[in-house]
C-alpha cells in the first residue's frame, strides 16, 4: 500500500518495524503465498488512499470480475429466462450452470438441496418465514438471541400463524431445549411469548372449488401432515455484531431430538456473514441445516442484488406457497381459487423473472475468487491470522493510568477460527472510565478515510447483551426520541451500540496497522488531559470583524457590509437558519455532511427589495419574495426533521423554485420555511437543548443547538499553525460557521467568557460549540479533507467533545433598543457571572 495517499499517514520506522514482526509470525498463513500486495495493486484501485475495514457489511469486488462480466454481456445476448427464443435459453443454461456452481461450492448434492435465487439473505429469510408449514397453536418458534434483526422478523409469521409459542433463546438456553431428555422440551426460558394472532390465510395448490372449500381444505391438510407439527429454530452461523460463531454441531442434536418426538424441528442457518470467509459443507444431509440463507455480495461484493435460499427437497410435500407470481404456475384459472405450481421448488418460489444477469454475474464472482484466492480455506486463514493480531493489539492497549482502552463486545478465542469470525466488535473507554462515543471515533476515522461501522448493527439481542442496555431501556428510549438511526450514541451513561472492525479477503496488514496508528493517536492518553486556562489576559483593541447568517440552513454564509446595522431577534439574527431544503419523500432536512454542494448554494438577503437572493454555479438567480406567508398557494405544511427534532415547516409548491435546488443537488427536494408566518399556529416551536444553561422553552430557528455562534480569528490561527505543522493546508474561520468572529483576543480566551457586549448588545455565553465532520468541507469547492476536524480532535478534546467556538443568546434585559448588530463593533468581555455594564 503507498502509504504517502493516506489521510492518517503512521510513523515509517514504527510500521515497518510492526510489520515485519507480524509477517515473521503469521508468514504461512498470511498473504496467499506473498501475493496480497499484487492482488491488492492489481485487483482493487478503488482501494487506494483508504482503509476499508466494514467486510461484515459488504466486502469489496474485484476488478476482473467487472471486466469478465461486461465482456460477457458485450458478446452474448440474454433473454427473459421465462421464453423460448434463442437468447432465453442462453440465459436459463447460463442461471443452471450457476445454481450447480453454488450447490458445488457448499458441497451440496443436487438430490438432496435446491438454490432458489432471492433479492439478498433477508428476501431469503422471509421467503422461509411464507413457506414454512406452522400448525395453529401448536407449532414454536425459536431463535437465538444473537440473531440480526431479519431472523427476528419471522416471528411476525409465527404471529399470524397463531403459534403456541415464540422464545428468544442464550446458547445456555439451548442446552435445556435440545440437549436434555428430548421430553423435557417445556422447559421456559426467559424471554418468550405467546401469540393470539389472526387466523392465517394460505394459498396451497388447491382442488378446484369455493373459497371456503379451499380453506377447509388448507386447514386439514395442516393437521393430517403425518400427525406432526412442525417447529422452527433460527440461528446464525455467525453473529454479525461480535464476530462470535455458533455450534453447526446444535443441527445435529436437533434432528436426534427430533427422533424421539411427535413434532419436529426444523433448523434455519443464516449463514450471510459466515460464509463470506469461510467454507460451510453440506455434504452430510442428515445433519445439515434444513434452510441455508446466503448474501452474495457479502462473498464477493459484486453482484449485490442477489441471496439465495438453499432448500433441501425432502421438505417440498409440506411447504406452503402463499403468494405467487409469473413462472412459478403449470395452469391457473382467473375466476376461482385453482393453480397448479410447477414441481421443482426454484420454479415454484422465484416469483416473476429472477434477477438473471446479476446471476450471470455471479459466475464471473466465483471464477475471479477462485483465481485470485485459490479457496475459501485461504482466506480463512488470512483473515484468522489478521483479526489474531487486531484483538491482541487492541487488547493490550492502555491509558496513562493503566486503564484499558478496549471494552471487547466477544468472549470467544481470537486465535479459535471456529469460534470467532473475522470481526472486532468494541467500545473505547477514557482514562477516567467514561465512555467515547461511537459517532465521534466513526467521524474522525470517516475523514481520515478510514471505513468502519458502528451502532446496534441490526442486532438488538447481541447489543442488548453487551451493552447492558434491556429490552426497557430501549423502549424507554423510543418514547423518549431516540430510534436506530439517530446521532444519539449514549443512552442512561451507556454506549447504544458498538463499533465494529472486519476484516476480508483482500485486506493487508497495512490496513490494520494504519488503523492502529489512527485508534493509538486520538483515543489512548499518555498523559492527563490539559486543562483549560483559568486565567484572562485582556486584550486592546478587540473588534467583531464578521456578522455572519445563514438564511438557508447547510448552505453558504451570507456576510452583511460593514456599514449595514442586522436587527437581532430571540431565535437569532434576522432571517439566519429561517429556510432549509427538505428531502421531496420523506420530509428530513438535508444537510451538507450528506451533500456537500450545498456549501455552494450562496442565499444573499436584499431588505430593501424584500428578497431572499439565491446564487450558484452555473446557474441562473433564483429570488423569492421575503414577504409570502403560509396562508398563500405557495406553502403547504410537511413534518420536518432537524437535529432529531420533529418540526412543522411550510413547504414551497413552486415548481420553478423545487426544480432550481433539485437540479444543482441531483436530489428531489423542496425549500421550506420555519419562522416569521403571520399564523403562528402553523409553527411548531424548537427550543434551545437542555444541556445549556437558558431558561426552559428558548426558542431557536433552524440553527443545530443555539441562535448565535461566536468564533476568535486567534483560535483559528492556532489550529492552522497545527494543521500546517502536520503537513495539511490551513482553513479558512468560515469553515466554522461562526455568527460573530471576533478579532484582538488570545486564542481560546473565549472558552473563559460568561458575557460579551458588542456595542449596546449583550450576549451571555451558554457552552462551547460540539464539533463534527462538516467542518471538513471546503466551503468554496465543496471538496470533503480531514482537516480541521482532525487536528481539533488532538488539541481540542474534552471529555469525549470536540469543542471549538462558543454559543450564546441574546440579553434583552441587559441591551439597548434597537436591537441591532454591525461589523466593525467593539466589544467587551464579562467574566463574572453577575455582570454589571
Amino acid at each position: 500500500m503507498a502509504l504517502d495517499s493516506l489521510e492518517c499517514k503512521p510513523d515509517l520506522k514504527n510500521f515497518n518495524t510492526e510489520k515485519t514482526a507480524f509477517l515473521k509470525e503469521f508468514n504461512v498463513q498470511y498473504g496467499y503465498g506473498g501475493k496480497i500486495d499484487q492482488i491488492r495493486e492489481e485487483e482493487y484501485p478503488q482501494l487506494k488512499g483508504a482503509v476499508f475495514l466494514d467486510h461484515a457489511a459488504t466486502t469489496t469486488y474485484a476488478k476482473s470480475v467487472l471486466i469478465s462480466f461486461t465482456t460477457d454481456l458485450i458478446n452474448n445476448l440474454y433473454g427473459n429466462p421465462h421464453a423460448n427464443s434463442p437468447s432465453s435459453q442462453l440465459c436459463n443454461q447460463r442461471l443452471d450452470k450457476v445454481r450447480d456452481r453454488v450447490l458445488r461450492h457448499f458441497n451440496a448434492n443436487p438430490g438432496d438441496y435446491q438454490v432458489i435465487f432471492t433479492q439478498n439473505a433477508t428476501a431469503a429469510i422471509k421467503l422461509v418465514g411464507e413457506m414454512f408449514p406452522w400448525t395453529s397453536d401448536q407449532s414454536s418458534y425459536k431463535y437465538l438471541r444473537e440473531s440480526h434483526n431479519s431472523l427476528i422478523g419471522l416471528r411476525r409469521f409465527a404471529e399470524e400463524a397463531d403459534a403456541k409459542l415464540i422464545k428468544a433463546i442464550t446458547e445456555d438456553d439451548f442446552i435445556c431445549l435440545f440437549e436434555n431428555d428430548p421430553k423435557t422440551e417445556s422447559i421456559q426460558c426467559d424471554n418468550h411469548y405467546s401469540t393470539n394472532a389472526l387466523p392465517r390465510v394460505g394459498l396451497i395448490d388447491s382442488p378446484h372449488g369455493t373459497q371456503q372449500e379451499f380453506q377447509n381444505t388448507y386447514q386439514q391438510e395442516t393437521s393430517i401432515q403425518n400427525n406432526i407439527i412442525y417447529n422452527l429454530f433460527a440461528y446464525p452461523a455467525q453473529c454479525n455484531f461480535s464476530g462470535s460463531r455458533f455450534p453447526l454441531n446444535w443441527i445435529q442434536k436437533i434432528k436426534r431430538f427430533n427422533k424421539n418426538n411427535n413434532s419436529k424441528t426444523l433448523v434455519l442457518l443464516d449463514a450471510a456473514a459466515y460464509v463470506s470467509s469461510s467454507l460451510l459443507s453440506l455434504s452430510e444431509v442428515d445433519t445439515s441445516p434444513d434452510f441455508v440463507t446466503i448474501s452474495f455480495y457479502k462473498m464477493f461484493g459484486f453482484p449485490t442484488g442477489l441471496g439465495a435460499l438453499i432448500v433441501k427437497n425432502e421438505l417440498e410435500p409440506i411447504l406452503r406457497k402463499r403468494y405467487f407470481g409469473g413462472g412459478t404456475l403449470d395452469s391457473i384459472v382467473y375466476d376461482r381459487p385453482w393453480q397448479k405450481f410447477r414441481k421443482s421448488l426454484h420454479e415454484r418460489y422465484e416469483d416473476g423473472t429472477v434477477n438473471f444477469l446479476d446471476i450471470i454475474a455471479l459466475d464471473h464472482a466465483f471464477d475471479t475468487s477462485e483465481r485470485l484466492y485459490n479457496n475459501f480455506d485461504l482466506i480463512k486463514n488470512h483473515v484468522t491470522s489478521l483479526i489474531i493480531y487486531l484483538s491482541r493489539s487492541m487488547k493490550s492497549l492502555r491509558h496513562y493510568n493503566g486503564q484499558p482502552v478496549c471494552y471487547i463486545y466477544s468472549n470467544r478465542d481470537f486465535s479459535n477460527n471456529t469460534l470467532q469470525g473475522p470481526v472486532f466488535s468494541f467500545n473505547a473507554k477514557r482514562a477516567d472510565g467514561s465512555w467515547v462515543g461511537y459517532l465521534e471515533l466513526e467521524r474522525l476515522a470517516s475523514v481520515n478515510n478510514i471505513h468502519i461501522r458502528t451502532g446496534r448493527l441490526c442486532n438488538p439481542g447481541s447489543s442488548a447483551r453487551w451493552t447492558k442496555l434491556d429490552s426497557e431501556d430501549i423502549i424507554d428510549s423510543f418514547y423518549n426520541g431516540k430510534t436506530c438511526h439517530d446521532d444519539q450514541d449514549m443512552w442512561n451513561g451507556k454506549p447504544a451500540g458498538t463499533i465494529r472492525i472486519s476484516v476480508g479477503a483482500m485486506t493487508t496488514i497495512d490496513d490494520i496497522l494504519i488503523w492502529m496508528n489512527f485508534f493509538k493517536k486520538y483515543y489512548v492518553e499518555i498523559a492527563p488531559s490539559s486543562v483549560m486556562n483559568n486565567s484572562i489576559s485582556f486584550s486592546q483593541n478587540l473588534v467583531l470583524e464578521k456578522v455572519t447568517l445563514f438564511p438557508i440552513k447547510s448552505c453558504h454564509g451570507f456576510s452583511i457590509s460593514p456599514s449595514t446595522s442586522w436587527p437581532i431577534t430571540s431565535k437569532g439574527l434576522m432571517y439566519d437558519r429561517e429556510w432549509m431544503l427538505v428531502d421531496a419523500g420523506n420530509g428530513r432536512a438535508l444537510s451538507q455532511k450528506r451533500f456537500p454542494r450545498m456549501t455552494l448554494i450562496c442565499p444573499e438577503i436584499i431588505r430593501d427589495k424584500g428578497l431572499l437572493a439565491v446564487s450558484a454555479p452555473d446557474k441562473e438567480p433564483l429570488y423569492i419574495d421575503l414577504n409570502i406567508y403560509p396562508n398563500t398557494v405557495e406553502f403547504s405544511t410537511c413534518s420536518s426533521q432537524v437535529c432529531g427534532d420533529k418540526i412543522q415547516t411550510c413547504v414551497y409548491t413552486s415548481s420553478e423554485i423545487n426544480e432550481w435546488f433539485s437540479s444543482f443537488l441531483n436530489v428531489s427536494c423542496r425549500l421550506a420555511r420555519h419562522a416569521s408566518m403571520k399564523d403562528n399556529s402553523l409553527l411548531q416551536h424548537r427550543f434551545i437543548k437542555s444541556y445549556f444553561n437558558v431558561p426552559d422553552n428558548m426558542h431557536l430557528s433552524l440553527s443545530n443547538e443555539s441562535p448565535f455562534l461566536i468564533i476568535s480569528h486567534s483560535s483559528v490561527n492556532y489550529i492552522n499553525k497545527k494543521i500546517i505543522e502536520g503537513g495539511n493546508q490551513e482553513v479558512e474561520p468560515d469553515c466554522f460557521r461562526g455568527n460573530f468572529l471576533i478579532k484582538g483576543t488570545k486564542e481560546f480566551e473565549e472558552d473563559q467568557w460568561k458575557f460579551v457586549k458588542f456595542d449596546e448588545q449583550v450576549f451571555k455565553i451558554i457552552g462551547p460549540c460540539r464539533r463534527c465532520n462538516m467542518t471538513c468541507i471546503n466551503h468554496k469547492t465543496a471538496e470533503v479533507a480531514k482537516e480541521p476536524y482532525s487536528t481539533l480532535a488532538l488539541c481540542r478534546q474534552f471529555n469525549g467533545k470536540i469543542h471549538f467556538g462558543q454559543h450564546m443568546i441574546h440579553v434583552p434585559e441587559l441591551s439597548e433598543k434597537p436591537y441591532l448588530i454591525k461589523n466593525k463593533s467593539s466589544y467587551w468581555i464579562i467574566i463574572s457571572n453577575n455582570p454589571i455594564l
